[in-house]
C-alpha cells in the first residue's frame, strides 16, 4: 500500500516564546494529522507563519508592532501562503520513504493532480541536479 502524507518542514526554534511548541532536536519532518498533540500543533504553526514572515510591499498593510502581530502578520495578509515540507510518499510493503525536496513545497500538491492525471514530470529539486519523479 502506498501512502501519501503532508509533511513541515521543522526545525529547532531559537528562544520562541509567542506560543508553546513542541521540543525539536535538529532538523525533520513533521507530519500532519489529526494525532498532533497541542505543542506539535503550535510548532506547525510556527513554521508555516515564520515562512511567510517577510516584510509587507505596496500590496499589504504595514507590519503590526506588537511582537505577536508582526510574527503572524505574513500568514494573515499573503493571499498563497508557503509551506516548507511536501508529500511524503511511503510504501508500506517494501517500508520504502520519499521524501519531499526543496522545490516542491505543500503549496505544491496541485502537482501531484497534474502528475497523476497527465503524466507530466514532478521535480523535487533546482539544478545542478534535481530528482524528477516519472510513470515508467
Amino acid at each position: 500500500m502506498i501512502v501519501m502524507q503532508p509533511v513541515l518542514e521543522i526545525y529547532t526554534p531559537d528562544d520562541f516564546d509567542l506560543w508553546p511548541v513542541a521540543e525539536i532536536k535538529g532538523f525533520g519532518f513533521l507530519s500532519l494529522g489529526g494525532e498532533l498533540s497541542p505543542a506539535e500543533v503550535g510548532t506547525a504553526v510556527m513554521c508555516i507563519a515564520s515562512c511567510n514572515d517577510i516584510d509587507p510591499d505596496g500590496d499589504r498593510p504595514p507590519r503590526p508592532a506588537n511582537a505577536l502581530d508582526s510574527f503572524l502578520h505574513g500568514l494573515l495578509t499573503f493571499d498563497n501562503l508557503f509551506a516548507a515540507g511536501g508529500l511524503q510518499v511511503t510504501d508500506k510493503s517494501t517500508g520504502v520513504t520519499f521524501l519531499p525536496g526543496c522545490c516542491d513545497g505543500l503549496e505544491d500538491w496541485r502537482d501531484w493532480h497534474q502528475f497523476v492525471d497527465a503524466g507530466s514530470l514532478l521535480g523535487f529539486g533546482h539544478d545542478p541536479v534535481s530528482p524528477i519523479l516519472s510513470f515508467f
